[in-house]
């Protein structure tokens, strides 16, 4: 610091130099860097005689509404310990931009402490009590500087928000199974090793494994934890999820990523906010007013396995202490009665054991009866169901397919350009006698009344008809289209055709749920029960069509 230094005469005062520059309050021109804030208040120092530097104080990188900063809170600690009674600013937006802790701290907090307090370009030295007018000047400096920070902070939330909804990922680390793009810091790439075990923690949770022995397996395993594996990476991470010196996987680490939409390709963003720009303090927002965009970034898990999982942990499945997994149809059977859970339960004859479930309410005995069918007749009665749907399934798409695969000059979308040619020609005549009517009124040859009747009628004839023909215009575009095809769920059933048997994650990934009313009776409700609806409807309501379009 060469001759800045001086050795304090007797009515000299102990200087501080407090420096702050910011990231996120507008900080950024050279004007306000760190370098020339101590350029300047080593001069002021120079030409001073009565004040001796001390030490400086530097927040680099802190905002001005947050009086929380590492320097700032040393400096104050000297200046109760009587190290330094004097401190000297830049100016005002330097100490703070929050007008109400910036007031309080010149007008209580250093005056109490004995502090003297210079802002050099603003003028300000608390030490001139002549200069009656930073009475008025100084709070409305402080309140300009106030109102600055705020309107930045606005700017600011309105960039990122704009950011969000165009899909743009904005924060600092990328999650688990993702790396920020290295052309693209807004875009996400996946990270094939993470992937891979979030994959593998998607399809234990389908397979009947809870999050606890989810966890234990990945441990059994040395897999570390995201936070900890993101260290490894060599990012300089820190989460509020940690604990212990050697964290494991625990139950919530695993449910937050299977809870995770990121994983579906969908970029989730918005989910807290700063309650204002004052107070460091994020308030949750509610799921409804997230910022969602679909198709960000590649997706490291289909949307069906992912909403079947979020279906998995609604139910209330538990698992048997002698098992790892729960039971096939665990939190699927109802009772066709009351509606509550079937519950499994165990009967030994002749050494052997034999599985069979019945209603819990008739367990607890409230009621109800027990609806009682064995665990060797429900899973015939699944398996021959799923068969026949999926045989359904199948045959509906081989139809579609046949109708997509012929040349458009064959398909049946002559008959389709047939009927709409004949609804066109019907607007037209439609349109044309009513726009004679009123020539005809005025001719005499109808009266007032007829013509306001036949317009009604022409009018509701005309609107009947562009309702038809916008009905053939969406089939014709259906047809020419594999829209019906390439639903995922379609591949998904389609992939049973030839199932043997059956396990957990066939189950859950097609059925919804069984209703049993008694042992002779079942409901069985699939998945996409609409879907499937209207694609075997559609498929065979156009199966003639092929017939037909021979005779063309």
């Amino acid at each position: 610091l060469g001759d800045v230094y001086k050795r304090q005469s007797q009515n000299s005062f102990l200087a501080a130099l407090y420096m702050r520059l910011s990231k996120d309050d507008g900080d950024k021109v050279e004007s306000d860097s760190i370098r020339n804030q101590r350029s300047l208040l080593r001069d002021f120092v120079k030409q001073h005689s009565d004040i001796t530097l001390v030490k400086e104080y530097v927040d680099d990188g802190f905002s001005g509404t947050n009086f929380e900063r590492p320097d700032f809170q040393r400096m104050l600690e000297d200046a109760r310990n009587h190290k330094i009674n004097c401190i000297i600013v830049k100016d005002l937006s330097r100490l703070g931009r929050n007008y109400i802790e910036t007031g309080r701290y010149l007008e209580k907090i250093f005056p109490v402490l004995g502090i003297r307090f210079i802002a050099v370009n603003d003028h300000y030295d608390s030490a001139d009590t002549t200069n009656d007018s930073d009475q008025i000047i100084v709070p409305f400096k402080n309140l300009v500087n106030d109102a600055y920070c705020r309107d930045i902070s606005i700017k600011i939330r309105s960039q990122l928000d704009i950011k969000r909804k165009k899909g743009q990922f904005i924060g600092n680390y990328a999650g688990y199974g993702y790396f920020k793009d290295p052309k693209d810091k807004n875009h996400l790439v996946i990270d094939e090793y993470a992937a891979e075990i979030v994959r593998m923690i998607f399809n234990m949770k389908i397979d009947g494994y809870s999050a606890k022995n989810i966890a234990a397996r990945l441990n059994e395993m040395g897999v570390l934890i995201p936070a900890e594996y993101k260290r490894a990476c060599g990012f300089n991470y820190s989460s509020g999820f940690m604990a212990g010196k050697k964290p494991k996987w625990d139950v919530s680490s695993v449910l937050r990523i299977l809870k995770n939409e990121l994983y579906t390709g969908t970029m989730v963003q918005g989910k807290t906010r700063k309650i204002n720009y004052k107070v460091n303090v994020r308030q949750k927002i509610e799921p409804e007013n997230w910022i969602r965009v679909e198709g960000t970034h590649e997706p490291i898990v289909s949307k069906e396995i992912f909403e079947c999982v979020q279906k998995l942990m609604e139910l209330d499945t538990r698992t048997s202490p002698e098992e790892e997994s729960i039971y096939e149809f665990s939190g699927l059977l109802r009772c066709g009665d009351c509606g509550q859970n079937l519950v499994r339960r165990t009967t030994t004859k002749k050494g052997k054991k034999y599985f069979y479930y019945h209603c819990s309410t008739y367990k607890r005995k409230e009621g109800c009866s027990s609806h009682n069918i064995s665990d060797i007749k429900l899973r015939k009665a699944v398996l021959e169901a799923i068969r026949s749907q999926v045989a359904l399934i199948v045959k509906a798409d081989e139809i579609i397919a046949q109708i997509e695969n012929l040349p458009q000059q064959q398909f049946g979308v002559k008959i389709l350009d047939t009927q709409m040619k004949t609804l066109h020609k019907e607007i037209q005549k439609y349109e044309e006698l009513k726009a004679n009517l009123y020539q005809d009124m005025v001719d005499k040859i109808i009266s007032r009344e007829e013509y306001r009747e036949l317009k009604q009628n022409f009018s509701k004839k005309i609107e009947n008809a562009k309702v038809s023909m916008k009905g053939l215009e969406e089939k014709k575009k259906r047809m020419l289209s594999n829209e019906m095809r390439t639903q995922q769920w379609v591949t998904e059933f389609k992939q049973y055709r030839n199932i043997k048997s059956l396990d957990r994650k066939t189950v859950v990934m097609l059925i919804d749920r069984i209703v049993v009313y008694s042992t002779d009776r079942i409901e069985i409700h699939f998945n996409y029960e609409d879907e499937i609806t209207e694609f075997v409807k559609y498929a065979f309501a156009n199966g003639d069509l092929l017939r037909k379009v021979g005779e063309l």
